[in-house]
This record gives C-alpha cells, structure tokens and sequence, in this order.
C-alpha cells in the first residue's frame, strides 16, 4: 500500500513538473521601463524644466524678503514705532506669501509627476499585455513587485473559484 501512494505521488510530481515546464513566464521591470522609455525622459525633462522655473521665482521672493528686510534693518532708527510694526507686518505677510508658495508649488509639481507616471505607466502596462498576447506568454510579472499584469486564461482559475464559491455559499443559503 505505502508502494502505491510513493508512485502515485511520483507520478503527480511528474506529472506537474511537466505542466510547469510548459509555462512561458517573463518578468518586466516597470520602473526600469518608465526611467527609460522615451516618455519617461520627456516627463522627467519637463518636471526639471518647471522646478527651475519655479526655484526662479521663489529665489526673486527671496530676494525681495532680503532687500526688504535690509531696508527695516537700517531705517530702523529713523522710522516711528507704527512705521516699523507697518513695515514688520509687510515683511511678514510676504514672509508667509514665500512660504505657502514654496508648499504650493512642490505640491504642484509632485501632482504633475504622478499624473505623469500614472499615465506612462497604464501606457506600459497595456504595452505588456498585449505582448504577453503577442507572445503568448503564459504570465508576466513585475519585477520590482511581483505583480502580475498578464496571464493566460489557461492558468487563470478566477472562474473556478466564483463557481465552487457560489455552490458552496447557495447550499448553505438554500
């Protein structure tokens, strides 16, 4: 009897180590391939491209804050006290105005970069699926997260499930 169950369970693993021979598999680097792809550069290109000219105007702010805070430095002998708070009050909302700037513009342009990469990456996916059908490729993974983007309907056993799931759940329920 233990001879029995020993060759059967050879034959099984056989038997599914040939299954698995069979399988074509490939594996793609999605953030290899948005850093690469022509896109990617051109998206990378541009995002530098609005952070300098944002960094430009932030720096002309900054300037300002400094010639105004130069200004109050040495005026500061010669102007009344309410003159001094109305020039202080100035410099300080100008001061805030920099900030909220700075805080806006990074969100901007983070907000762009994903949108960016959000757009080129559903591109590169759609890329992927239809050469995982070109080639027929049974599976394709992502390299960085183990995804899988692309399976054949062979080893797809979605149907299956939903099938033994609502035999089980319509007995219980019935």
């Amino acid at each position: 009897m233990r001879k029995i169950a020993v060759i059967s369970f050879m034959f099984i693993f056989v038997l599914s180590s040939m299954a698995f021979a069979e399988l074509k598999v490939g594996v793609v680097d999605m953030q290899k391939a948005l850093d690469e792809c022509d896109a990617g550069k051109a998206a990378a290109k541009k995002i530098e491209q609005e952070y300098k000219e944002m960094q430009e105007k932030i720096q002309k702010k900054r300037e300002e804050l400094q010639n105004m805070q130069t200004e109050l430095n040495s005026q500061s002998g010669v102007l009344s006290e309410q003159a001094k708070q109305n020039k202080m009050a100035e410099y300080q909302d100008k001061l805030k105005d920099l900030k909220r700037m700075i805080e806006d513009s990074n969100a901007e342009l983070q907000r762009q970069e994903r949108s960016y990469v959000n757009r080129i990456a559903e591109d590169l996916t759609q890329v992927v699926r239809e050469l995982g059908k070109e080639l027929k490729y049974d599976i394709i993974m992502e390299k960085q997260e183990a995804g899988i983007i692309h399976n054949s309907e062979t080893v797809d056993i979605t149907p299956i499930v939903i099938e033994r799931y609502n035999n089980e759940w319509n007995a219980e329920n019935n």
